[in-house]
């Protein structure tokens, strides 16, 4: 008997589905032609957003028609050409050298955000070959089939905003009828573009072309009165690629590399193997010189977080179970996991290329589940325990080096490669606070007596007694930022009961932290020796604020130094017997 036979999934259904799948936005599926035109050898990468401009009732409405994606890479053949819009039949349909392999890019990202794909390619200087798939037409006509291709210039809407770009080869993608657009506003669309766009594709940004070969990559809003350009700068989580878009660190890398690269042979099939390496970075100085609300702090909070770097282009970026990304020391560091497509199983890559799977912390509760035979005889598992335990052990070591960082000298210039005060960020905030205060004090009455030099001495001995691994250019930095303040904190060591002691340094209120005290050990350093969390803040303004008291009230300093000492007595009896306990 002769079976009928019909089609996986009819074009006419099939669109309509598949139109719904996939991209979670309009920069997301962009960044699939992007990714074409990169795997095309393309040194020139223009997006072209066409808007439309239109008097409303009392002022000019602005609307977005069309995308165009315009690249001058190798170009396609006519019987790659042919196929470019045909689902699962592209010629890097499962090659596993480059930034492609799935072979649905082009045609799914283009359905997913317009009605109408067109096609123009061009090779040898020739006249460029055309092809297109409508939606409309496919669903009126029941179309199954892919269209031909056909002779075609460029029409002069393109070769006008493209100028002398457009040469010997090349590909101009454009979507008609943008009927999916998530953001309707062009100047939106673009903004929220670029911010993606400057991470995912970074390392093509930078000046570096050690691991990624620079792209000249802009954006284009156009309409009939101007043509506005929108720059890509590379923004990068591990803060060591320049140029990049750090606002006024742009030609500079604030973090340093941590350690070696960890580079790994991953078994992925049985005697089949693939390279991962792994990259990390910490803050150089204290992250302190930037105030919470700052443009740099918020950067760096953006940026918070583990990146999936799959050849070249970031696929996904978060924290997977790997620490609190609420934590302010979480903002100071950086990993970045690199691997190429032939590890896209084990990573979990989708087919849209925007995020990795079953890649998440595997930690000792779940590990429980398996024994160790089972872990060593399933190669996903085990790749995935060990890169638990790299990325885990990095980040514990990354956070010592950022809480190690939160204690260096402070830089009222804010150059990267100085070091910042202690509590500067409270420093600063109750100096400011005390700005119109007039209340007379001892520090104030001291300093009267003081020459320029003798304040200046004494600020340096504090400094250098609190940090004394410090270079000379190092301390006369944190020496210029000590004299703008009215309140201070430091550290000293010294035998006895005190915990803390009041001076007057230079023309400074000082609190001096005993080192040597259980008061220090066993309280401050929990508190104060990591984040800079707001209790933290808090316990360094409650010590400034008991400074300034006692500098207030100078004329009691015999009392207060016997009050200090029975205070410290104390607390250091109930810190000890609260250990005994």
């Amino acid at each position: 008997m002769e079976q009928t036979q019909h089609y996986i999934f009819p074009a006419k259904t099939g669109l309509s589905s598949f139109r719904d799948s996939g991209y979670r936005d309009t920069s997301m599926a962009v960044a699939e032609l992007i990714d074409n035109s990169i795997q095309a050898k393309a040194e020139t990468i223009r997006l072209l957003a066409f808007e439309k401009i239109e008097q409303g009732r009392v002022n000019k409405q602005s609307s977005l028609y069309k995308i165009a994606v315009f690249d001058d890479g190798e170009g396609m053949p006519k019987s790659v050409l042919e196929l470019c819009l045909g689902f699962a039949q592209g010629t890097r349909l499962n090659k596993r050298d480059g930034i492609g392999r799935f072979g649905v890019g082009l045609p799914l990202a283009s359905i997913s955000q317009c009605k109408r794909v067109t096609v123009y390619s061009w090779q040898d200087g020739n006249r460029p070959l055309m092809t297109y798939m409508d939606i409309d037409e496919v669903l009126e006509q029941d179309q199954n089939f892919t269209n031909g291709t056909i002779e075609k210039d460029i029409p002069k809407q393109y070769t006008d905003a493209l100028g002398n770009l457009i040469g010997k080869s090349g590909t101009l993608v454009v979507w008609d009828k943008c009927d999916r657009v998530n953001i309707k506003k062009t100047q939106t669309l673009l903004r929220h573009m670029q911010t993606g766009f400057c991470r995912i594709y970074r390392h093509l940004l930078d000046d570096n072309d050690s691991y990624g070969i620079k792209r000249d990559i802009k954006l284009l809003k156009i309409n009939d009165e101007e043509t506005v350009e929108f720059s890509l700068t590379a923004n990068d989580p591990l803060y060591l690629l320049t140029p990049n878009n750090l606002p006024g660190f742009e030609s500079k890398a604030t973090n340093e590399s941590y350690q070696k690269i960890i580079k790994e042979k991953i078994e992925y099939a049985p005697g089949v193997f693939s390279e991962i390496e792994i990259h990390a970075s910490y803050i150089k100085t204290n992250p302190g010189r930037w105030k919470n609300g700052s443009e740099q702090a918020k950067h760096y909070k953006r940026n918070t977080g583990i990146s999936f770097v799959r050849a070249e282009r970031e696929i996904d970026f978060g924290c997977f179970g790997y620490y609190n990304p609420t934590e302010l020391t979480e903002r100071y560091w950086g990993i970045e996991v690199r691997f190429m497509p032939d590890l896209d199983e084990f990573f979990g890559v989708t087919n849209n290329k925007q995020a990795v799977r079953g890649i998440n912390y595997l930690d000792k509760e779940e590990l429980e589940d398996y024994d160790d035979e089972y872990i060593e005889n399933d190669l996903h598992l085990k790749f995935r325990n060990k890169l638990s335990q790299y990325i885990k052990n990095l980040h514990d070591q990354l956070k010592k080096e950022v809480n190690n960082r939160a204690t260096a000298p402070y830089d009222p210039d804010r150059d990267v490669n100085a070091p910042s005060l202690p509590a500067a960020e409270e420093a600063e905030s109750a100096s400011e606070s005390l700005q119109n205060d007039n209340t007379p004090t001892g520090t104030q009455r001291s300093a009267k007596k003081k020459t320029e030099q003798e304040k200046e001495d004494e600020i340096r001995s504090v400094i250098k007694a609190a940090n004394p691994n410090l270079s000379d250019e190092e301390v006369l930095i944190a020496v210029k930022a000590f004299k703008k303040l009215k309140l201070a904190i430091s550290f000293e060591g010294w035998y006895g009961e005190q915990f803390l002691t009041v001076k007057g340094v230079g023309q400074t209120c000082t609190a001096i932290i005993n080192k040597q005290h259980p008061f220090y050990t066993d309280l401050y350093q929990g508190i104060c020796g990591g984040e800079n969390t707001p209790v933290a803040q808090a316990m360094n303004l409650l010590l400034m604020a008991y400074a300034r008291a006692e500098d207030e009230l100078y004329n009691e300093k015999d009392t207060l130094e016997k009050f200090r000492s029975k205070w410290g007595a104390h607390v250091r009896t109930f810190l000890n017997d609260l250990k005994t306990h």
